[in-house]
């Protein structure tokens, strides 16, 4: 592996895990805290559907990456089962779950009805869940280093 494909992967993985990191513990939490409860949700479905498409591109961009330049092989690695994971996580928030709440969300008075509540109430739980998996994975990989594509760039296969 080439440093400029060990950096771009590096770049990506840092770019997706930063941005659940930082919108999902940080920009929320303040959104919520600072604004009006229903503007705060709004800006926070936004910047949820925004991290997602950046989990998906990256996501994609490094497993094509890796499929290509590690062909057959990668597939013995548990880094590219774990990125695999947070891809298929992350369809699961853009495919199924964001919508589902949304489709809630969209009916007039779906507070006041128990039964839609108690189905916001399951989705939100669940993402949330969800979410705090997919950043625990995503720390994982970067705190761990590819150590077969660190020590390749190392040892002058730059």
């Amino acid at each position: 592996m080439a440093y400029a494909d060990f950096a771009g992967e590096r770049l990506l993985l840092t770019l997706w895990v930063g941005s659940l990191w930082a919108i999902g513990y940080l920009a929320v939490p303040l959104a919520f805290a600072t604004l009006d409860t229903q503007i705060a949700a709004d800006y926070a479905s936004t910047l949820f559907y925004a991290v997602n498409i950046i989990g998906l591109v990256s996501g994609a961009m490094m497993l094509l990456g890796k499929l290509f330049m590690e062909r057959l092989q990668i597939t013995r690695s548990w880094r590219f089962w774990l990125l695999l994971l947070m891809l298929a996580l992350t369809l699961v928030f853009t495919t199924y779950l964001h919508p589902e709440i949304a489709s809630v969300k969209a009916i007039t008075d779906w507070r006041a009805d128990s039964a839609l509540m108690s189905r916001f109430n399951d989705l939100h739980r669940l993402s949330e869940n969800l979410y705090l998996m997919l950043s625990v994975l995503g720390l994982i990989l970067v705190l761990t280093a590819d150590k077969k594509a660190a020590a390749n760039w190392t040892h002058g296969e730059k």
